[in-house]
């Protein structure tokens, strides 16, 4: 297994895959809905008492990456959250919030994901790649909320980064101080993002790292949450849960796996 440093680009990546990869259930567990009838319409005509939430914590993830000979990675991460009126953040992802109608929630999205890509010094499979980097990711996204669970849902530009779009479902089981949140979500992955994160040049090609010309793909997500309050403000988070990559990944010369797994377990203390 690969030791790796905790470098703060894994750090902020950790942030983004709490929010969005595995699933809109962790961000619907730590955040807070402000989707009632006294907020419906548009946010900047409603007349709703303006309150704010928020709270700090922290947490360790646990998972693989997809590329050959990366290993396993271990890295804490801090957990911070704030909801008010107009804007919710939780790590690295920030939601203008638009509106609320009939339980279906409106925003534009921001999201920096420093943490994607690699350097070439990260595995031997990667020597000689030109570094791939982050990008900070940009769109719109909704989410409709029902007795049956909610579904949650963005579309996503990130410049020379290509496209991504997600749909995520979740239905939460309140058992007393417990809950449960099975989640599944699908993500689509433009051919620019898989080129750019998994493809490989004619000039980076070497024997046993073939030249590869990365397509639009698909990744599904399948996974469980679960909530423990210790007290009114504490709570406690565990999220297992596997991703299953899209045959366009899978089918690069730098990967190594089709599935996925992680681990993430986390502290919260909400001071309002």
């Amino acid at each position: 297994m690969k030791k790796n440093p905790l470098p703060v680009r894994s750090i902020f990546l950790t942030a983004a895959l709490l929010t969005l990869s595995s699933g809109g259930a962790w961000a619907e567990g730590l955040g807070t809905d402000q989707t009632g009838a006294e907020n419906s319409g548009l946010t900047i005509l409603n007349n709703a008492t303006d309150v704010t939430h928020w709270g700090l914590g922290g947490g360790v993830s646990i998972g693989e990456s997809p590329y050959k000979g990366y290993g396993s990675k271990v890295y804490p991460f801090p957990l911070v959250d704030f909801d008010d009126k107009w804007v919710h953040l939780l790590g690295t992802t920030v939601d203008l919030k638009i509106g609320s109608w009939d339980g279906v929630s409106v925003a534009l999205r921001g999201r920096f994901d420093l943490g994607d890509g690699y350097k070439q010094s990260d595995a031997p499979i990667l020597n000689g790649m030109q570094d791939r980097h982050g990008a900070f990711w940009y769109g719109p996204a909704l989410a409709w909320h029902t007795a049956f669970g909610t579904l949650s849902g963005d579309y996503l530009l990130g410049g020379n980064k290509g496209e991504r779009a997600g749909v995520d479902y979740s239905k939460s089981f309140n058992l007393g101080t417990f809950s449960i949140t099975p989640h599944v979500g699908v993500e689509w992955l433009s051919e620019k993002y898989v080129d750019y994160y998994y493809g490989v040049s004619p000039s980076e090609a070497r024997p046993g790292r073939p030249a590869y010309t990365g397509t639009a793909t698909w990744n599904t997500s399948l996974g469980t949450r679960v909530d423990y309050s210790l007290t009114e403000h504490q709570r406690v988070l565990l999220d297992v849960g596997v991703s299953r990559l899209g045959g366009a990944i899978a089918d690069s010369p730098l990967v190594g796996k089709r599935y996925v797994p992680a681990v993430r377990i986390a502290y919260r203390y909400q001071f309002k």
